[in-house]
């Protein structure tokens, strides 16, 4: 064989591929398999994928490639946009039309070349970042699902180790979806990039809990394979002594043994029986001394055009090559590239003209490593002058490559271009829903903005351009730090409110006001302080202030149990939008004020409100006021015991969330299609429409206690106990106080405990209790969940003093449901705990008329039990 040309090695993968093999041929029955290959760099995961993709295509599959970017700069789906592009460019318009449907202009806005097939599309709405972001993953996750009908697909990922995290957060929502599609998406990453804080770690925590998920490691190949692998590419049969020696330099890493068999074939040291044994290959440093000894058989020009890319990144234009070898002319340089693709060291990028990528990271690793700081400094400087000149008018398009090379030229160019670069690749990963790249480059230019200060001055000043920083960090971390860390955000966001009230900015005032938490952590973690100060700076009923007002009821209602304080709050808001004729202000107030009677026990009031929403929303077609009203109306109506009521916001809430496409709020829909069910003992539709919701928000503490609850209903307690468990997760990650997670797991783990009859010493629901029933701005209704749940503990351990006490609190909120127990059935527990036996009775009778004029069956039960 000729040297240079030895292919990339694949023996001893006979297993490995009979299991995809396998995994590809549930995917072509219509059972979506995900598998993800892992090992260390150059063990073969790219490799196999190309053995699996030739069978793939033996068998009518269409084969669509992705790989994640090693350098920053790259954008947000990366990989993504790689795999549907290629698509893009051999479909018709008619089968895009008919694959995509609605939801091209969403992934148009990420995969521009759709336009160029499908020019009369409309920008998509604007939504709220995360509802987008959810609509752009449906739209994708839909098309993908349409394309496999048509004919079946294998998607691969390569170095997922290198991915944003919005790719990562788009593989999570597409595994929870393919399980029954005619696809098999393969994933390759490195394990030895991975720590426990690596954002792959996390999403391959989410995946390891789907059915179409499972990992398999490739090992490194043996001596005897090493040695078949020589005789298969070179047709000499080593001794076992050679082979050996080769070995012990490679240890089964194919990448090392295909490059130090390549090395030897293209010197001359492998001949019949023998060789010389390869000096200087040490491991783990082997691989850069094997990549050294070939660069050193190039030209000093070709090394130096390859040591100048290695900078530019894994993939290099020509065209910004040959700016920044001012010592060679084009022709030179054109005859330097060609010498590097003939030696395999780098290759062309299928599809793009001058373009080029290295065959592989650890060669450009070992080229950038060996350059002096001093001297890849100014050459990033160089770069990014260049990307500019390049880019012209259209630089800020690319802001994130040209703010990586101006990060890393800092020290030499100053501050001002990565900060600005950096600001502007912040607000496009924030409008493309990729928040941490925002999160990323946010920091990043804050940073080297204080550095810079720190050398000059107090460097605590904020100006206009660090408060849009401050700004943009705060709105990205909403929506991705955990919510025990939120008051991060919220410290940033009121650091750019200072800066904007003090020069009287309305429009950025309010917008920061408006920025709600989490809907499942309703205080610790807000910014209704804002909301106070920015209605001190609006002027008086100013449109400005009813848009504050409205946000602001549901601060005062929720955080700090203010009924009429947020009352006020509401009419005056609901005043300015009446003077105003803003029809979307009223409903987005009425829908706030519902959540607020109900929390506050005003039923029908709250009854009232959300049905006026409703009829507003449904009017204006406004989808996402249409579905927190209907919410609103449904806890209530399952609250007072109207199961007809129920029924009708059950029935009809779906259609609008799915029409909607935000993540929460079709998760909530679910949650309320499931309380009709369940309320009646429908358990395997109730089962149905949780778990639906669970594939949405796995987190969700609503979910939770209805699965959990659910499961010790039907008696499979070690099921129950699992979902208990994770809702104490949820605890362990939210905030202190009488939160959503808090009042849930109070109520959710006594009950729990009275169907199983196992009562702990201290019990789970226990600090939950107290973090709710101890709080001055608890609202009456997780009050009435907590109290409940401690009630059910005192009735179980017989502890008559604290009955007392429980008794007292709920006698005066009879014929209710919380959440899914009678209070009127633990009234008469209490009673009978006490012995007051007629009492009991009395209560009891209460429940049983009460869960036999609602319907609620499962309730019905107990309270005849007991």
């Amino acid at each position: 064989m000729s040297s240079g040309h030895i292919p990339g090695i694949f023996v001893g993968r006979r297993q490995e591929m009979a299991e995809l093999r396998g995994a590809l041929d549930d995917a072509l029955s219509g059972q979506g398999r995900l598998v993800m290959l892992v090992g260390e760099p150059g063990i073969g995961k790219t490799r196999t994928c190309q053995e699996l993709a030739s069978y793939a295509g033996q068998q009518g599959v269409q084969v669509l490639w992705g790989r994640c970017y090693e350098e920053e700069g790259s954008p947000p789906y990366w990989p993504w946009v790689q795999a549907m592009r290629a698509y893009v460019q051999q479909a018709s318009s008619e089968q895009l039309t008919s694959e995509m449907g609605p939801g091209a202009a969403d992934i148009a806005e990420i995969v521009p070349n759709i336009r160029g097939k499908l020019p009369d599309l409309e920008m998509p709405p604007a939504l709220e970042s995360e509802a987008a972001r959810f609509r752009l993953f449906d739209s994708i996750t839909g098309f993908l699902k349409n394309a496999a009908q048509n004919q079946p697909l294998l998607l691969v990922l390569d170095d997922l180790h290198w991915a944003d995290r919005s790719s990562l957060l788009l593989l999570e929502f597409l595994a929870r979806e393919m399980g029954q599609y005619r696809i098999m998406l393969v994933g390759c990453y490195r394990d030895t990039e991975l720590s426990r804080q690596h954002p792959l770690a996390e999403t391959l925590a989410q995946l390891s809990r789907e059915p179409v998920f499972r990992r398999q490691a490739l090992r490194g190949l043996g001596q005897d394979e090493l040695g078949q692998f020589i005789e298969a590419t070179t047709g000499i049969q080593l001794s076992q002594e050679s082979t050996g020696a080769i070995y012990a330099h490679t240890e089964g890493n194919p990448f090392f043994m295909t490059e130090v068999v390549r090395l030897l074939v293209e010197s001359g040291e492998l001949t019949a029986g023998h060789i010389s044994t390869p000096q200087g290959l040490r491991i783990p440093e082997g691989v850069r001394e094997v990549i050294g000894r070939r660069l050193n058989r190039l030209s000093e020009q070709c090394n130096q055009a390859l040591a100048t890319a290695s900078i530019i990144g894994r993939e290099f234009d020509f065209r910004l090559l040959n700016i920044l070898s001012s010592g060679m002319s084009e022709d030179q340089l054109l005859k330097a590239v060609d010498e590097a693709v003939s030696f395999h060291l780098i290759e062309d990028v299928p599809g793009q003209m001058d373009r080029y990528q290295f065959s592989h990271a650890l060669i450009q690793q070992t080229l950038a490593e060996e350059m002096t700081t001093s001297r890849k400094v100014r050459l990033h400087s160089r770069i990014g002058e260049a990307l500019e000149e390049l880019y012209g008018n259209d630089a800020e398009a690319h802001a994130a490559e040209l703010a990586h090379h101006f990060a890393e030229a800092q020290t030499l160019a100053g501050p001002q271009k990565l900060v600005r670069y950096s600001l502007l690749a912040g607000q496009r990963a924030l409008a493309a829903f990729a928040h941490q790249d925002a999160v990323d480059h946010f920091q990043r230019a804050l940073e080297a903005k204080d550095e810079h200060a720190d050398s000059s001055s107090s460097g605590q000043v904020v100006d206009a351009e660090t408060a849009e920083l401050l700004y943009g960090l705060g709105l990205a971390q909403t929506s991705t730090l955990p919510r025990l860390e939120l008051q991060e955000a919220y410290h940033n966001l009121t650091r750019a409110f200072d800066y904007y009230a003090g020069v009287g900015d309305l429009s950025r005032i309010v917008a920061i006001a408006e920025i709600p938490g989490p809907v499942l952590s309703e205080r610790s973690t807000s910014i209704g302080h804002l909301t106070a100060r920015a209605l001190e700076i609006a002027p008086d009923h100013s449109h400005e202030a009813g848009r504050l007002l409205s946000f602001y009821g549901n601060v005062q209602g929720m955080e700090e149990a203010d009924y009429q304080g947020a009352q006020y709050s509401f009419e005056r808001a609901l005043a300015i939008a009446k003077r105003d004729g803003d029809t979307g202000l009223e409903m987005r107030t009425l829908t706030h004020a519902a959540q607020i009677e109900l929390w506050h026990h005003h039923f029908a009031e709250a009854v009232d409100r959300s049905q006026r929403a409703i009829e507003l929303a449904r009017a204006a077609d406004d989808l996402r006021t249409e579905v927190g009203a209907r919410y609103w109306a449904a806890l209530t109506f399952r609250t007072i015991g109207d199961l007809e009521g129920l029924k009708r916001q059950a029935s009809t809430i779906l259609d609008p969330a799915e029409r909607l496409r935000d993540r929460y709020w079709l998760a909530t829909a679910f949650s309320t299609a499931s309380m009709v069910p369940v309320l009646e003992g429908a358990w395997d539709d109730a089962r149905e429409f949780i778990d639906r919701g669970l594939n949405l928000m796995p987190m969700d503490p609503r979910l939770l206690i209805e699965r959990e609850l659910l499961e010790f209903q039907v008696g499979d307690y070690a099921q129950g106990q699992d979902y208990l468990e994770r809702l104490q997760e949820v605890i362990r990650l939210s905030p202190a106080g009488p939160t959503t997670a808090n009042a849930t797991l109070a109520l959710a783990s006594p009950i729990a405990a009275s169907i199983s009859g196992e009562v702990r010493d201290p019990h789970p629901g226990e600090a939950s209790i107290a973090a709710v029933l101890s709080s001055p701005t608890a609202t009456p209704f997780f009050t009435l969940w907590a109290r409940a749940g401690a009630s059910l503990l005192a009735v179980m351990r017989g502890e008559s003093g604290r009955a007392k006490e429980h008794y007292a609190a709920l006698k005066s909120s009879p014929g209710l449901m919380i959440l899914y127990v009678c209070s009127d059935r633990v009234l008469g527990l209490l009673a009978q705990t006490l012995g007051n036996l007629d009492q009991s009775a009395a209560h009891f009778d209460d429940a049983l008329a009460f869960c036999r004029k609602a319907g609620y069956r499962p309730e019905l039960a107990w309270s005849l039990y007991d």
